[in-house]
């Protein structure tokens, strides 16, 4: 008699332990996709900020025109929107600016039809001397 009333409690925990992992895993993929497709938007910011550094510190060299389709090719190999108008390039005697403003948008297509999640807005400016 023992036997058959532990029976149905052990289907209910398996239910249950059943359920939890179907949700954790939905979870878990959701967030797996999540990161997939925004942590490239970080990696592409942080990027540009490097090579504005680069750039920088060779500055006496090119002209603000040169320095400007440089920068363009890395911001083309990452797909950055933007138009090369938005990127400032500012000297001051020994010392050059560049700035960028743009957004990253996080979208999911369901059904043809695209959904904004989140628009993301980078400032990536970087300031320093060159010789």
């Amino acid at each position: 008699m023992a036997n058959s009333m532990t029976w149905p409690i052990a289907r209910e925990q398996r239910g249950a332990s059943t359920l939890t992992t179907v949700v954790f895993g939905a979870l878990l993929a959701v967030v797996v996709f999540v990161a997939y497709n925004v942590l490239p938007f970080y990696y592409y910011y942080f990027d540009l900020k490097n090579q504005f550094q680069q750039v920088i510190r060779v500055a006496s060299v090119d002209t603000d025109e040169e320095i400007r389709r440089k920068i363009m090719v890395f911001i083309k190999q990452y797909g950055v929107p933007i138009d090369p108008e938005d990127l400032r390039i500012e000297r001051y005697d020994d010392t050059m600016k560049i700035s960028l403003k743009y957004t990253e948008i996080f979208y999911v297509t369901f059904r043809g039809k695209e959904y904004t999640i989140h628009k993301f807005n980078f400032d990536a400016t970087t300031e320093g001397k060159f010789k």
